[in-house]
């Protein structure tokens, strides 16, 4: 009797020791399976961000091209836009010179020159101030060659809309007043500050700074020494 209870009782040890071994082995079988799906899952998702990073720098690096082709584009448009009468034509040779350091307008701006025959046809320079509300206020302008203003425009702004913006020619003909004023001939203000220049009311900081902005760019134009200045690509 006490035999066959000691067979039973080794039967059931052994048992409960393969069961636990087995627990042990599930468990382990499970640790190891979660673990590998977290590395699968980070692979999966590395995998995912590089592709998308890949395929945007492919797009970027594809529609570079087109989109400098646009902005030259839009600057060779806005150009002919400003340029004297006389200085528009297929016989047209436009000159560009880099402006890269001027306390008159700024840093990195451009002065083209027209000309035909060796003969100077007109000017077109981009110029910026700090004079507005939000900086920078860039300008571009066409001048005569007797270096009065043709036709002046905004070429880049942040200025408040409804407000600062009103001075574009998108809202209005304000910079109109600007064109056929040389360096000497009128007084570079705005008639609240005892200038020849018209203000918009609400505006009347960005409607000054454009003012003396263009001011300070004659100033350079009528002393502006193309032997000292490099010249830049015309695109």
């Amino acid at each position: 009797m006490n035999k066959n209870l000691e067979t039973v009782l080794d039967t059931n040890t052994n048992d409960t020791g393969s069961t636990n071994t087995g627990n042990e082995k599930n468990k382990k079988k499970y640790k190891y399976s979660r673990t590998a799906r977290a590395i699968l899952s980070g692979l999966s998702l590395a995998f995912v961000a590089s592709l998308c990073v890949g395929m945007i720098m492919y797009t970027s690096e594809s529609t570079e091209q087109m989109r400098e082709n646009n902005r030259a584009n839009s600057l060779k448009a806005k150009i002919n836009s400003l340029l004297p009468d006389d200085a528009r034509g297929d016989n047209i040779r436009l000159t560009c010179y880099a402006i890269q350091k001027s306390k008159n307008v700024g840093h990195n701006q451009k002065l083209y020159i027209a000309s035909k025959d060796l003969e100077i046809k007109g000017y077109i320079m981009t110029y910026s101030t700090s004079l507005g509300y939000s900086d920078p206020l860039v300008m571009i302008a066409g001048f005569t060659p007797d270096k009065k203003v043709y036709k002046a425009d905004i070429y880049f702004s942040q200025e408040t809309p409804g407000l600062g913006d009103k001075v574009d020619r998108n809202h209005g003909n304000f910079l109109d007043q600007l064109s056929g004023h040389s360096l000497l001939t009128s007084t570079w203000d705005v008639k609240k500050n005892g200038g020849d220049f018209d203000f918009i009311t609400g505006s009347t900081v960005t409607s000054r700074a454009t003012v003396i902005a263009t001011y300070q760019a004659l100033k350079e134009l009528n002393s502006f020494d193309i032997r000292s200045h490099k010249k830049c690509k015309v695109k």
